[in-house]
């Protein structure tokens, strides 16, 4: 047992430095949140830890403080890695997990299950915190493509299933082949390994989502949110790796029309305010399963796998419907917004994305030389599509 209290010591010890030292990081202006609402997890955690080490098992009461430093510790750390994923009432969901853990506390304890009162009602804490965080990441994910998003609540069950085995050891009383000193040093490590590991999580989820937000830098326009020109064609060069001869693939460019004229008569903000409200109308439309960004200052591209030319000047149809739309029914003096259309439709065999922009450039240039607010489109046959000339 000797072994056991200088390893709970060194473990309490080890967090309350963790949290001091991961104080000066939240001076800096990134993911400050998560740097706090860790370093108090720590420090509570280190603060558990050593009450653990005075509290007699029977003194039910006084072992309640510790313990509620535990879970309240489990709860800031579940909710500063959500954090990272973009949830933002920390502290509520922290109170909800005390609150938890204190109402079946005191149930335990009133019970039969007196003895194992903090170690059961901890561990329903902590399989709460589980479930919630496996909610949360199914249903309100900010950032989808980190990896192993899993591993988070993995970890809180595991937590929690390590403190069962430690409550029913005890209300069997302790079977023979495993005396206190024994379970309590199992118990030891397997909660210094989940506790290393739900670190090393932490670290790692802070370095994906930085990472993640230096490639929406990259690849994404800052106003809009959408594609880049950067990233809207890898998009289209990883598109076509997986494309087959027969499929029919359609490049549709969007010109707004006299958007110069709309930055000098209502100004750059207007401006800036109309391509935010353009490009949501345009991913209305489009959906996640095409390719949309903003490849010029006005200009923006969708590409597309479709069935036939009808296809692609159906979708280019319906944009400008909804623009028109949505320009009928703003106020007076707000800009109203069209649009100029160039479409190229090619094979998925003997692709060639170059003549490709050249079709839907020269479509665009016609269709604004035509009078703009309209619709050219280019079939596989490089020849302008007759029945596809849809002028406003």
């Amino acid at each position: 047992m000797h072994y056991n209290l200088t390893a709970v010591l060194a473990w309490a010890a080890d967090c309350i430095l963790l949290s001091i030292l991961l104080l000066p990081l939240w001076l800096r202006n990134r993911d400050r949140l998560f740097i706090l609402l860790w370093s108090a997890a720590l420090a509570l955690m280190g603060l558990g830890l050593l009450g653990l080490t005075y509290v007699a098992p029977n003194a039910r009461l006084l072992l309640a403080l510790p313990v509620a430093a535990l879970v309240s510790a489990e709860a800031l750390s579940a909710a500063g890695l959500l954090s990272l994923y973009g949830e933002d009432r920390p502290l509520r969901f922290t109170a909800l997990c005390v609150c938890l853990w204190f109402v079946a506390f005191v149930l335990f304890s009133l019970s039969a299950f007196g003895p194992v009162a903090a170690v059961a009602s901890y561990c329903l804490a902590v399989i709460a915190i589980a479930v919630y965080v496996l909610h949360f990441l199914s249903r309100d994910a900010a950032f989808e493509e980190v990896r192993f998003h899993l591993a988070i609540p993995a970890v809180f069950l595991l937590e929690a299933l390590s403190a069962l085995a430690v409550a029913v050891f005890y209300v069997l009383e302790k079977p023979a082949v495993l005396h206190q000193g024994t379970l309590t040093s199992i118990t030891l490590v397997a909660g210094f390994v989940l506790f290393s590991a739900k670190i090393c999580l932490a670290v790692w989820l802070s370095v994906e989502k930085y990472e993640f937000h230096l490639r929406k830098l990259a690849f994404h326009d800052p106003l809009t949110g959408v594609f880049n020109r950067r990233g809207f064609f890898e998009r289209i060069g990883e598109r076509l790796k997986t494309a087959a001869p027969s499929d029919l693939f359609a490049y549709l460019a969007i010109d707004i029309d006299h958007f110069k004229w709309v930055n000098d008569r209502y100004g750059h903000s207007a401006g800036d305010v109309a391509l935010v409200v353009f490009t949501q109308t345009v991913e209305e439309e489009v959906g996640r399963m095409h390719i949309f960004g903003r490849t010029g200052g006005e200009e923006f591209a969708v590409f597309l796998k479709v069935d036939n030319v009808r296809a692609a000047t159906g979708l280019a149809e319906r944009i400008r419907g909804r623009l028109a739309d949505a320009g009928q029914r703003q106020a007076a003096g707000s800009p109203p917004l069209t649009v100029s259309i160039g479409i190229a439709v090619q094979p998925g065999a003997g692709f060639n994305l170059e003549r490709m922009l050249s079709q839907s450039d020269r479509a665009l240039y016609e269709a604004k030389n035509g009078g703009r607010d309209r619709i050219i489109a280019y079939g596989p046959e490089e020849t302008p599509a007759p029945a596809d000339r849809l002028p406003a």
